[in-house]
């Protein structure tokens, strides 16, 4: 493959976001020069070179004159402002660096979708746009805006995802749940392919990954539940915590973690009070992604109880594929997405929103060790075609395959 030039913006902070990261080094490995727009958090320079991948981070200052870091986390209207600005700035970054690097291609990382438009001086002047849709906007605005205001902000997330679709050269995604949304919307099938947001092996390495505890649960060695990242509404945390409360009265010597930050942490915590199990449910810090591979060779079961809203049965985890990798069994909800990825004899599906039914599998597993043999084994077998390794090459041949396109 002849070298390139690539630059990719997102609103996000790098290398934090693993996506982004993942891509990104995906091209350097084999040769590619690549650059990364994106927000700046306190602490962090302006410009680096992580990993061969050049940095260029955007300082947007807050209320406090520090950096905004990940807008993603911000009040919806604070939140849409940000997208604005940094938006703006970030079109102005582009084209300068395009003048000194003349990028191939400009790899656009939603949400938002119109940060397409960022792209435009170097599309002008004959650079590919790849719009990657993380998330789909329409469905997340159904979930993240309330009120009078929500058929409002589903309209415009759906005129602004097709403008911005239009706009961009190729469209990529992250399973088909997405895909097949994306294409009921007017995407064309040519202009739209499918990238996987599998478990980094160089993160999750099997030099990490420590036996899956197969043993009865002892007051020596109790059995660990453990949820890691964002702490939403939407993600049925408080059900699974109702459901780690009922099941604890038959699994006495068990426990609940949490690794990851949100706005609905102060719930959590309340909730775990209220409930009197604060000596058996522990949160811990969100951490750099070194941090989470340590947090799920220590557990035991991983837990995803995400609830049925619209959006959530499209949203496939990456967590779902690092706790594969890693080896440990999972009790998960039974959605459209995750029956994409999984048979039935691979993780423990339970009714979304359903106490009893999380509660029935947390049990189910802890008096039943041999179970947990039979799910590591068939989840470790259905992930093998998404494998980082393979997702990484499609990523390789798509920008191969845009550039001679141009």
């Amino acid at each position: 493959m002849s070298s390139l030039c690539v630059c990719a913006i997102t609103c996000d902070c790098y290398p934090e976001d693993p996506l982004v990261r993942r891509t990104a080094e995906a091209a350097v490995s084999i040769g590619y020069e690549y650059h990364v727009i994106c927000s700046m958090k306190e602490g962090q320079k302006r410009y680096e070179v992580f990993h061969g991948v050049h940095v260029h981070r955007i300082f947007m200052r807050g209320s406090r004159g520090k950096p905004l870091g990940r807008i993603a986390r911000m009040p919806f209207g604070a939140m849409l402002l940000a997208w604005l600005i940094f938006t703006f700035l970030a079109s102005g970054k582009v084209a300068r660096l395009h003048l000194k690097q003349t990028f191939d291609v400009v790899h656009i990382h939603n949400m938002p979708d119109f940060l397409v438009f960022a792209a435009l001086i170097p599309k002008l002047f004959g650079a590919q746009v790849l719009l990657h849709v993380q998330d789909v906007s329409p469905e997340l605005m159904m979930v993240k805006v309330k009120g009078c205001f929500r058929s409002i902000a589903f309209l415009l997330a759906t005129w602004q995802e097709r403008i911005s679709t239009v706009v961009a050269d190729h469209v990529l995604t992250v399973g088909w749940p997405f895909e097949e949304r994306l294409l009921k919307r007017g995407v064309p099938q040519k202009k739209l392919s499918s990238i996987l947001n599998s478990a980094d092996p160089n993160i999750f390495s099997v030099e990490k990954r420590t036996e899956p505890f197969l043993g009865e649960a002892t007051a020596k060695r109790p059995l660990i539940l453990m949820y890691h990242g964002t702490l939403a509404e939407r993600s049925g945390l408080d059900i699974g915590i109702r459901a780690f409360v009922k099941a604890h009265t038959m699994a006495p010597y068990l426990y609940l973690y949490f690794k990851g930050s949100g706005h609905f942490l102060p719930y959590l915590k309340q909730l775990v009070q209220e409930l009197g199990v604060t000596d058996h449910v522990v949160f811990f810090p969100a951490g750099p992604v070194d941090e989470v591979v340590d947090f799920v060779a220590q557990g035991d079961i991983g837990i995803i109880p995400y609830r049925s809203d619209g959006f959530m049965d499209l949203l496939l985890p990456t967590k779902a594929y690092e706790f594969a990798l890693m080896r440990r069994p999972m009790i998960v909800s039974n959605t459209v997405a995750m029956r994409s990825m999984f048979r039935p004899e691979s993780v423990l599906f339970c009714e979304p929103s359903n106490v009893d039914s999380f509660a029935e599998a947390i049990i189910d597993l802890y008096q039943h060790p041999e179970k947990r043999t039979h799910l590591i084994a068939n989840a470790e077998q259905d992930y093998v075609p998404y494998r980082w390794e393979m997702m990484a090459e499609r990523y390789q041949q798509l920008l191969a395959s845009l550039t001679a396109k141009s």
